[in-house]
């Protein structure tokens, strides 16, 4: 019994050693706890000197309650949108470096998703923005509007039975980059990528093998280089089907 007790003792001293030895760095501007409404309504006026931020907010938490965001809701150039406490994680360094992590927040603002909506819903209706996989109903498409890496993805409604042509992704890429300069007029920070279905290849853990199943290419870069590299990954996925099985319902 007392050498277990020593050993749970030993255990214990050892986390604690491993933990102690942690460092963390987050990137300017993070904090501890959830930034304030004087924080989140000072970030606003940067935006728009006129700017107004509700003084209540809403609490909310995904992925079992390990992502947390606070939004305030505001009035941006006009825009009914919201700034936000935004929970991110930031991993240890030192001792075991990448083993740990801590939530810090950041203020964020979904303005850019909102603009790019209504510019998206007035050039090519069909297309949408994409959607939050998680969400259930009640957590709306928060996870979509403060995308970590600051992109927002828009869905275009074009065929995933067949691989279109060359003339017709060229009238994708100018519809495409018709909205693009349009939004980039009015964004603050987030990316827009336009999501093109087109095959793509998955591990299949079920078969133990790679299969073919629908999913995107993407146009994330609007130079010429960026065209001939979405062609490019677009001609390459629908090839795909043509040398590998193919995932039926």
């Amino acid at each position: 019994m007392k050498r277990f007790s020593r050993l749970i003792l030993f255990m214990l001293l050892i986390s604690v050693l491993l933990l102690s030895g942690c460092t963390y760095n987050p990137p300017e501007g993070h904090t501890k706890k959830h930034h304030t409404y004087e924080e989140v309504l000072a970030y606003a006026k940067t935006l728009d000197p006129d700017a107004t931020v509700s003084e209540e907010y809403t609490d909310t938490s995904l992925y079992e309650c390990k992502w947390n965001v606070r939004e305030w809701s505001a009035v941006i150039n006009g825009t009914e949108c919201h700034v936000s406490s935004v929970g991110d994680w930031v991993w240890n360094g030192g001792f075991a470096a990448g083993e740990f992590s801590l939530q810090y927040y950041y203020i964020d603002t979904d303005y850019d998703y909102y603009i790019l909506q209504a510019i998206v819903a007035e050039k090519q209706p069909e297309w949408y923005m994409e959607p939050d996989s998680i969400t259930n109903g009640s957590y709306d498409n928060i996870a979509s509007r403060y995308n970590p890496n600051f992109v927002i993805s828009v869905q275009t409604s074009y065929s995933d039975e067949r691989p279109l042509t060359d003339e017709e992704l060229e009238i994708v890429w100018q519809e495409a980059l018709e909205i693009h300069e349009e939004y980039t007029k009015y964004s603050i920070r987030n990316k827009d990528h336009f999501q093109v279905p087109a095959p793509g290849r998955f591990y299949s853990y079920a078969t133990e093998e790679y299969i073919i199943k629908m999913s995107t290419a993407s146009i994330r870069d609007f130079s010429q280089e960026g065209k001939d590299e979405f062609f490019k990954e677009y001609h390459e996925r629908w090839a795909l089907t043509e040398s590998e099985p193919t995932e039926t319902d």
